[in-house]
């Protein structure tokens, strides 16, 4: 009688299929995981740059024009004076209301929107707080990480859907 030296390969299709499936599985929670912490990434800088912009308004009477004027320090590729892009989003900072020298707004809009789950923006307005807006069902996953346990509503001017920071 002889000894078996190795596996037959129904014993490897089948190892090979149970990998497939579970990394079929794993794979979706990976990338939520993944576009989680980015979101949290986009929020801490969204905060620098806010508290950045309120110190500047408050010390000069009127929002700053430019990110440069701000005393903070983003290392990305400058599109303009207002927006500068990092690896993974993209920051922008505007004037709205400019005849009363009063508000701003900075957001951060997700770079490379190649999947639904990426298809959010992180946005604070001086006069109404900060919010995530969702473009898809998908993108509310990271959204509702940086919104903490709010519910989401319909955006006013879309079909997106919106949730409140806490």
């Amino acid at each position: 009688m002889q000894k078996s030296l190795g596996f037959t390969l129904i014993e490897l299709l089948v190892v090979v299929l149970i990998i497939g499936i579970l990394a079929a599985v794993a794979l979706p929670q990976y990338e939520k995981a993944v576009e989680k912490s980015r979101s949290v990434e986009a929020l801490t800088n969204l905060r620098s740059i806010v508290q950045a912009m309120q110190l500047f308004k408050m010390a000069n009477g009127e929002p700053a024009q430019a990110l440069d004027d701000l005393d903070i320090t983003l290392t990305g590729t400058k599109i303009n004076d207002r927006t500068i892009e990092l690896k993974n989003f993209t920051y922008d900072i505007r004037n709205f209301r400019p005849e009363t020298s009063e508000g701003f707004e900075a957001v951060a809009t997700r770079n490379d929107q190649d999947s639904d789950i990426k298809k959010y923006y992180i946005y604070f307005s001086y006069v109404g707080g900060m919010h995530c807006v969702a473009k898809t069902k998908a993108a509310e996953v990271p959204c509702a990480v940086v919104c903490g346990h709010a519910q989401f509503k319909p955006h006013s001017l879309s079909s997106y859907t919106i949730c409140s920071i806490n």
